[in-house]
């Protein structure tokens, strides 16, 4: 009997490192493939991917919904893993795409995602959706043979006032569900929980951003995700309504802002400034800066604590946070807010006024494409495991006469032909962790990382040689640990005490690394971490 199966690599139970394989007999596709974000206490790794060493299937295509990181931002690994499949993407994520490979040296072609794509027996229709970045695909997925569709939206809002571009396509969403008996929405869990029933419409933001600007007395800086190609173009189109110049500062602005106006969606009035170019940056003007979300590099955080070349803050400026906390981020934050008013400039976030809008779904926003498409099975994603069990009770009051699935990350949907719906419960796979130059790191490394920055470190070198004392064989350092000279001349004694007793290297090194932290644990109330080497 034909089946179709469903499952998600990584975003569900998560926001982040969003990829799904679908497959229908021979043929398997993966939806997106991003990157997830690491919390704090990963000791600065760049980021985390799905774990793809278990998927043994031959993939024959990757389709990309939109440009957001955590769905592009892992393609490179996608790419080397599967370096058979096409890849199709929008026209904006393509682009994106195509640089992130070009800075890479890798060599890939990508597929432009527009309308229609037939894979096999599996057509897919490309549907147009709102979201906070532009060029943003619902995915629908349709197998004639067993009669069912998916209709795939990870990311979207309802946004019927967006001056930049067209409403969500809720009536071909209804085309496609006249087309199939059996029905699969996998939809987007981020905003089940806000207050707000309807998510904010980009229009609406253009009134009070603009009151903002011009009550400013001196210059504007506004930081906000430099993705969010039409909150940029709000901004200029507010510049050139009071005739104020414009400077995006920061790599991930300008490198967004010029992949937009190559792909003719943004227009920047003939504003734009390059820090560089601007003789007197002192005057009144608006500063796009990088680094919403107070990230210790970010350009926000620079300027905010002094050590940008071109910008120092002072009594006159004003700083517009047009972004919303990414959860965990709150006490970066408030620590940027704290600093930027202790220099004197005036604070201005979502609390002040309407200067946000999320790119998530609201209720009302999800009622919208259920009521449209009417799926007789109901999976939500793109959420954490508390958003995703909301999720679930909201669909059981709009829609009592369909079947909602709560999945994990590995977890099997089946459908077969005559409809039969089977979950099969997996063990999660733990998340790949990246660092440095695109590197695998071992969790074991990250558990001695967090002990060598909150403990400290100790190295004791012993030198194999004919000195019999220990002030000439016995070196120590010690960093991130208060200490004494004389603490370090008894350590010094108590190894070269340890070294010259019985044993093998190896014996003796353990004995010396376990006095180092016993020692250090008398004096500190804690052990450090102890690094012996003998040569």
């Amino acid at each position: 009997m034909s089946k179709l199966t469903i499952s998600p690599l990584g975003g569900v139970g998560q926001i982040g490192s969003n990829a799904t394989l679908i497959s229908y007999e021979e043929t398997n596709i993966i939806i997106d493939a991003g990157i997830l974000f690491p919390s704090e206490d990963c000791f600065d790794i760049n980021y985390l991917i799905p774990d793809l060493s278990d998927v043994k299937l031959k993939i024959s295509n990757i389709i990309i919904s939109h440009g957001h990181e955590d769905h592009i931002g892992a393609i490179s690994h996608y790419i080397e893993k599967f370096p058979e499949a096409q890849i199709h993407a929008p026209k904006f994520a393509k682009e994106l795409i195509e640089d992130k490979l070009n800075y890479l040296d890798l060599s890939k072609k990508i597929h432009r995602l527009d309308d229609t794509l037939i894979i096999d027996k599996i057509e897919i229709n490309a549907v147009h959706v709102n979201h906070s970045i532009p060029n943003t695909k619902g995915l629908h997925l349709g197998i004639k043979e067993i009669d069912t569709g998916i209709l795939f939206i990870s990311d979207f809002k309802s946004d019927f006032n967006c001056p930049y571009e067209g409403p969500i396509d809720l009536e071909q969403m209804k085309s496609l569900e006249r087309k199939y008996t059996n029905r699969i929405s996998m939809l987007d869990s981020t905003n089940i929980t806000s207050s707000a029933l309807r998510t904010t419409s980009e229009s609406e933001l253009k009134s009070d951003l603009s009151k903002f600007i011009k009550d400013a007395p001196g210059r504007v800086f506004i930081t906000c995700f430099a993705s969010n190609i039409h909150r940029i173009q709000t901004i200029f189109d507010i510049a050139k309504e009071q005739n104020l110049k414009v400077i995006t500062y920061g790599r991930s602005l300008l490198k967004y802002t010029r992949i937009a106006s190559e792909c003719e969606i943004f227009d920047d009035h003939g504003l734009i400034r390059e820090v560089e170019s601007v003789q007197d940056l002192s005057k009144k003007q608006i500063i796009i800066c990088s680094g919403s979300q107070g990230e210790f590099r970010g350009t926000v955080k620079r300027i905010s604590s002094g050590n940008d070349k071109f910008f120092k803050v002072n009594e006159k400026d004003t700083f517009i946070f047009s972004s919303k906390a990414i959860p965990g981020n709150e006490k970066k934050l408030a620590f940027l807010y704290n600093e930027l008013t202790s220099s004197g400039a005036e604070v201005i976030t979502n609390a002040n006024g309407l200067i946000h809008a999320s790119g998530h779904p609201g209720k009302e926003d999800l009622k919208d494409v259920y009521e449209a498409y009417l799926p007789t099975i109901a999976i939500p994603i793109h959420g954490e495991t508390y958003f995703i069990r909301k999720h679930i009770e909201f669909l059981n009051t709009i829609l009592p006469k369909s079947k909602a699935l709560e999945i994990a990350n590995r977890d099997v949907v089946t459908i077969f032909a005559n409809g039969e719906v089977k979950l099969n419960k997996t063990e999660e796979v733990p998340p790949i962790l990246i660092h440095g130059n695109r590197i695998e790191i071992e969790r074991e490394k990250i558990s001695e990382r967090r002990k060598m920055a909150t403990l400290g470190s100790v190295f004791v070198s012993i030198a194999n040689n004919s000195i019999k004392k220990a002030s000439g064989r016995v070196h120590i350092t010690a960093l991130g640990i208060p200490y004494e000279e004389d603490q370090l001349n008894q350590l010094k004694e108590l190894c070269f005490n340890l070294y010259q007793e019985k044993g093998t290297l190896d014996q003796r090194s353990e004995k010396i690394r376990i006095a180092t932290r016993r020692y250090f644990q008398n004096i500190l109330g804690y052990r450090p971490l102890a690094i012996v080497h003998i040569c």
